[in-house]
């Protein structure tokens, strides 16, 4: 057990020093696809408690905090596996290479790295810029993780991933709707509280509430 999770902590590291050893790894090794799982489940979780925030103010208990977590890992695991799909498809139609669907999968998955230290984002001041370096890095490793596994240039790779943003948003706001309300319905069954608000407007509202209250005690 300690060795595997010493591979996930290796894949994790390696993956944000887009160290090109780590696709190699993965394309070999047969305890891959497990470590890269925890991996993206890691990232997942790591993102809601960087947004833990939210739950805090609805007042979660414990238990559902935690199953909030897992549910967020799973999810984000699901959102990096129709990405990965979205890369694979458009890449086999515009290069010659056709690497397997796993690998592509795998690889892509080491993009969820950086989010398992999305906590970060709950540190005052920086959050929003924090969160914006995460996404940025792990979009990089998506990327180098294309150009691996098509075996093409960086600017090819990064044509590809953007084609399967632009894919899957136009999935999500046409066919994905009735998976999106099933995602909204099953979170709000688990933590008790519905995903409509965002740290954003959280944090506007606590200084809006601070603001009245440093009125409300001058002379």
């Amino acid at each position: 057990m300690f060795e595997f999770f010493w591979y996930v902590w290796r894949g994790i590291t390696q993956s944000m020093a887009l160290n090109p050893r780590v696709a190699e790894v993965v394309e070999q090794s047969p305890e891959s696809g497990r470590v890269v799982l925890v991996i993206a489940i890691l990232g997942g979780m790591g993102l809601l408690l960087g947004q833990s925030v939210i739950l805090f103010v609805n007042r979660v208990r414990p238990a559902r905090f935690v199953l909030s977590l897992l549910l967020n890992g799973i999810v984000f695991t699901i959102s990096l596996v129709v990405w990965a799909l979205a890369i694979w498809a458009i890449g086999r139609f515009v290069f010659q290479t056709q690497p397997p669907l796993g690998l592509v999968m795998r690889l892509v998955g080491l993009s969820a790295a950086p989010y398992v230290f999305g906590v970060l984002v709950l540190i005052p001041y920086f959050g929003e810029f924090i969160y914006r370096v995460l996404s940025v890095w792990s979009s990089i490793i998506a990327v180098g993780a294309t150009a691996f596994s098509f075996a093409v240039g960086w600017w090819p790779a990064f044509l590809v991933v953007g084609g399967s943003w632009l894919l899957i948003w136009a999935l999500t706001n046409t066919l994905g709707r009735p998976l999106l309300a099933a995602r909204n319905r099953a979170w709000q069954v688990v933590s008790g509280t519905s995903m409509d608000a965002s740290v954003a407007d959280i944090l506007t509202q606590f200084a809006v509430q601070g603001g009245e209250g440093d009125e409300q005690r001058k002379p």
